[in-house]
């Protein structure tokens, strides 16, 4: 009988073990740059997007941007915009002032997301009370926001379709 075994030299069997280690090695080094790469990709694409901005930061900006000295809060269900009456301003010139900037709130509204009850309250900008005192206070429910057309209302329209309101005397003449 023959015998088809030969020997195999030791440094050739050390060569070939040598590159069996380097061929696993390197499968290895692949899968981990793989996960490395497949972690970080991901991580990267969400941050790579812009933090979607807060829906009540949009629209306090955009109302004290139209809106001089506004302040802006939001309760639950609720958005109540503060703003001065300009001063040394005659009745009506404080009066129409106040209406003009009633709807470009409500205009900011609309064009946000918000869905909640508008409250927007004008002070008389002097005054003993901090924050001179009340005299224009309008409360708008969600579905008359909706209704009302801020591009189509008339000034002296605005503060009537309001759904709870408040004019003081000294404004009303």
């Amino acid at each position: 009988m023959t015998s088809t075994d030969t020997t195999v030299p030791p440094e050739r069997r050390d060569r070939a073990s040598r590159g069996l280690f380097m061929i696993l090695g390197l499968i290895v080094v692949v899968i981990v740059v793989g996960l490395l790469v497949f972690l970080f990709t991901g991580n990267a694409e969400e941050s790579a997007q812009p933090a979607a901005e807060d829906p009540h930061s949009a629209l306090a900006d955009a109302i004290t941007a139209e809106v001089q000295g506004a302040v802006v809060e939001f309760e639950t269900g609720l958005v109540a915009v503060n703003f001065p009456l300009p001063p040394d301003a005659t009745p009506a010139a404080a009066a129409q002032a106040a209406q003009d900037n009633s709807i470009s709130i409500l205009r900011d509204v609309q064009d946000s997301d918000w869905s909640g009850t508008v409250e927007i309250t004008a002070y008389s900008a002097a005054g003993d009370q901090p924050g001179g005192q009340e005299m224009v206070r309008m409360v708008y429910l969600p579905e008359t926001v909706d209704r009302i057309d801020p591009d189509g209302i008339g000034r002296e329209d605005v503060w009537a379709e309001a759904d709870e309101q408040f004019v003081d005397p000294a404004l009303a003449g």
